[in-house]
């Protein structure tokens, strides 16, 4: 459902975004009252024990709620907070949220009340007794005695450490341990601005509400004293903000790719982030926008339970995107979107215009995170040749291409037995159309201005696929591979949206001339072969495994081949409507 307290709010003040915060909160309050820190929903779970969901729910708003109070928007919970935190980190309490384990999710959300701590210590800390400050600094200290998760959670070990300085419980921080996991984030940048989550080299949008969104946070607001690393994360962000913008169509819409798109809002925290630091490479009235365009591209997304909860998905409630760590508390982090609340009325973010990026490069490599990106009609196509991560959805790190445009179907290959595909793959069948294999892993890649090539498998399957970006949003997609067997083989072209309207279809299927064109409510998808091999095109109709479209349509070309070495080649397009 749509939430009228957020779909209603122009979002243009710092005032209306500060009663955007408020109003995110309130329907909070009652479960608050309710239940005290085991907040509960009663929509499902996640991979981990419900302590860990209630804790998600009480300290993942504190992302926004801490800029809110400190920008001088006035908030009267402060009360409830503190008292649902002492009761969660009280082990005598029957609303204790547990001892820490080894890769726990209560280390991530124990870096939320870091932040409380570190940024509003007035509130988070001074009120408590000796005895709540005694709880609260043991479990919180207990995160650099447990394995933790070797990516973009290394900052919460180093927010936490910095809350426990603060506060004058340096005598719980390992401060060796601290340096190695800044070192251990240092060496995770690949160039250009870019970080990959972790020894894989993910890329997606952590990079932004993650790695760079707490780089900025140290380099900006915490009493480090390590001023080179300070403005080493402020440089690397300058880096990013420019190709980074690629991510971001005219209108807010966002890159939809990656894990954890839940968040949401989220996605615009890099910028939200960035509005805190001096001396940036876009100006304060081109960082809001893309920050506010961002926002405001929700607005009628029925996005919120009947309550004005927010719920798992994305563009609508889909518990089939969901990651497996993703709990009905889980979307609170979207709260990281509101830095800038703490910036001053007078501050130039806030007395500034919002303006647009001029885009000089149309067609943009960017070799550091193996992608070329691509602007069409005030949308990014970014073709898409970055680490596979193994341990999510693969599509959502598999495509050859993804868009703002939106349109990321996170379950190609299911109902692929009935020849029903998802967007920007290619998929193989060895037993006639039973079974299919798409990319698994890349071997190696390579990008040369505008053109990508990838080598991957699938299997025992091996393919070069080439990617040749041309303008008005064209590419030219080759697939080279040898099959010891007879194969069938599936080209699928840009997911377009039929959620209230069916798309409209155009196919010529003759010989010397396979085109399929379909237009839906986000734009017109297109596929032309290129090659001589005999094609026959489709259109599949996908239910609720679209992020952005509980209904949409994917053309496809299908090619049946017999054993021995083969070539394929089409032209897909996306364009507004």
């Amino acid at each position: 459902m749509k939430y009228p307290l957020f779909s209603n709010n122009p979002m243009n003040t710092k005032s209306d975004f500060q009663k955007l915060v408020k109003d995110l909160f309130d329907p909070l309050i009652p479960y608050y009252q309710r239940q005290g820190s085991q907040i509960d929903f009663d929509e499902g779970g996640a991979c981990f024990d419900m302590r860990s969901s209630s804790l998600e729910g009480v300290a993942r708003p504190l992302w926004g709620l801490v800029p809110l109070e400190m920008g001088g928007g006035h908030f009267e919970h402060w009360g409830l907070m503190r008292a649902l935190i002492i009761e969660g980190t009280d082990p005598n309490s029957a609303g204790y949220w547990g001892e820490l384990h080894d890769v726990d999710q209560r280390s991530v959300e124990m870096a939320a009340i870091g932040f409380f701590m570190i940024l509003l210590p007035q509130q988070a800390w001074h009120p408590l007794t000796e005895l709540e400050k005694q709880n609260l600094a043991t479990w919180l200290a207990s995160i650099q005695y447990k394995e933790t998760s070797h990516n973009n959670w290394l900052f919460f070990t180093v927010i936490i450490q910095q809350a426990l300085k603060d506060v004058g419980r340096i005598d719980l921080v390992d401060l060796a341990l601290q340096q190695q996991f800044l070192e251990k984030l240092k060496n995770w940048y690949l160039g250009d601005g870019w970080y990959g989550d972790g020894g894989i080299e993910t890329i997606d949008h952590y990079g932004g509400f993650a790695l760079h969104y707490y780089g900025l946070l140290y380099a900006t607001k915490f009493n480090h004293q390590n001023d080179e690393l300070a403005k080493l994360f402020k440089s690397r962000s300058d880096a990013f903000a420019r190709p980074f913008s690629y991510w971001f169509s005219e209108n807010g819409d966002t890159l939809v790719q990656g894990r954890s798109l839940t968040y949401r809002f989220a996605c615009c925290g890099f910028w939200g982030a960035y509005a805190l630091a001096d001396n940036t490479v876009f100006t304060p009235g081109q960082i809001k926008g893309l920050w506010a365009r961002h926002l405001r591209r929700w607005k009628d997304k029925p996005i919120f339970t009947h309550t004005g909860i927010l719920t798992r998905g994305y563009d609508y409630p889909n518990l089939q995107m969901c990651e497996v760590y993703n709990s009905p508390t889980s979307p609170y982090w979207a709260m990281k979107a509101f830095l800038p609340l703490m910036l001053d009325d007078d501050h130039s973010f806030w007395i500034s215009e919002e303006t647009s990026l001029d885009y000089p490069a149309q067609i943009q490599a960017m070799p550091a995170n193996k992608t070329i990106a691509q602007r069409v009609d005030g949308h990014s196509i970014v073709h898409y040749g970055a680490a596979v991560h193994p341990l999510f959805q693969l599509d959502k790190y598999n495509k050859f291409a993804y868009t703002t445009f939106g349109g990321m179907d996170i379950n190609a290959l299911l109902y692929s037995e009935k020849l029903s595909f998802g967007d920007n793959i290619f998929a193989l069948s060895f037993d006639s159309g039973c079974n299919w294999k798409m990319r698994q892993k890349n071997l190696n890649v390579i990008v040369e201005d505008t053109r990508l090539i990838i080598n991957w498998c699938s299997g025992n399957t091996v393919v070069c696929t080439t990617i040749d970006v041309q303008p008005d949003g064209k590419c030219v997609r080759t697939h080279c591979f040898e099959s010891l067997e007879d194969v069938w083989v599936v080209e699928t072209g840009f997911a377009v949206g039929k959620w209230y309207q069916e798309e409209k279809q155009l196919i010529t299927n003759e010989k010397n001339e396979i085109d399929i064109i379909i237009e839906g409510s986000n734009g017109i998808s297109a596929i032309k072969s290129l090659d001589n091999h005999v094609k026959t095109a489709h259109v599949s109709t996908r239910i609720n495994s679209d992020v952005s479209f509980p209904r949409s349509a994917v053309p496809f070309l299908l090619t049946k081949l017999e054993a021995g070495k083969h070539t394929l080649s089409s032209q897909f397009s996306m364009n507004d409507n």
